[in-house]
């Protein structure tokens, strides 16, 4: 496995509004859009958040399974938008699904073309 690198804004480790049960909830750091309404402002930028390896990131994951699983829960990726991270973000579900964990994408659907 590429063990590939991400931007990470924040995560909440105990969320129950995004997705079924339980959810450990990622905040991808970028957004292209800007939409006028947006609750998530802080995550706009792309050139900062906490860099962070897919390892990582399941390593700290992994401390709460006990929590996800037993309430039916798993992983939501939101942001910012995740799909600009898309290679993290494949990597991240993949590594997931191996342990069984639930996912979920919060999106807006937006994909660069020029990458």
């Amino acid at each position: 496995m590429e063990d590939v690198i991400g931007k990470i804004h924040s995560v909440e480790t105990l969320g129950t509004v995004d997705g079924p049960g339980i959810r450990y909830v990622i905040f991808l750091q970028g957004c292209a859009l800007k939409c006028k309404y947006c609750h998530n402002r802080d995550t706009w930028n792309t050139n900062t958040g906490t860099n962070m390896s897919v390892s990582e990131l399941v390593e700290k994951i992994q401390k709460y399974e006990e929590y996800i699983k037993f309430s039916h829960g798993g992983v939501t990726a939101t942001g910012g938008e995740p799909l600009l991270q898309s290679k993290f973000l494949i990597s991240l579900f993949t590594e997931l699904k191996k342990l069984n964990f639930h996912t979920a994408l919060d999106t807006s659907r937006y994909v660069p073309t020029n990458r």
